[in-house]
């Protein structure tokens, strides 16, 4: 008897995994993942992330996505930290998503929100029909 859910959406993240991460759960960079029948959106959040800090890899049927961000790490001579709580953020996530048109992924990246269009490989549209009655 299996008592884990079955997701399709492999997301990297193991049992021990999770029970970590219940800690740090601030930490996590947040996904929404829609399946818009011929293509998913993924949205993952990363305010006070650039574009350059960005990357993202499809490759034999995982998406990977990495982003690390530095604060400013100069000293200047201008007074002392009392607190400091921005630092480097580093986040990693990856998703098992199969049969994916790869040459047409899409990736835009605004207001601190990136979005990615992954078209579905060899979708057809599924169309209604009509059943006659014997």
């Amino acid at each position: 008897m299996n008592l884990l859910p079955k997701n399709d959406w492999l997301d990297g993240e193991d049992l021990v995994g999770k029970l970590v991460n219940t800690f740090w759960d601030d930490r996590k960079m947040s996904v929404d993942i829609r399946d818009m029948d011929d293509h998913y959106e993924v949205k993952a959040d990363l305010p006070g992330f650039e574009k350059s800090e960005i990357a993202i890899h499809y490759n034999n049927d995982i998406l990977s996505i990495d982003a690390e961000h530095s604060t400013e790490n100069e000293v200047k001579d201008d007074g002392r930290f009392v607190r400091r709580e921005r630092a480097t953020s580093a986040y990693h996530r990856q998703f098992a998503v199969p049969d994916i048109a790869d040459e047409e992924i899409r990736a835009t990246f605004e207001n601190g929100v990136l979005t990615l269009t992954l078209p579905k490989e060899n979708y057809e549209e599924k169309k209604g029909k009509a059943i006659t009655i014997d």
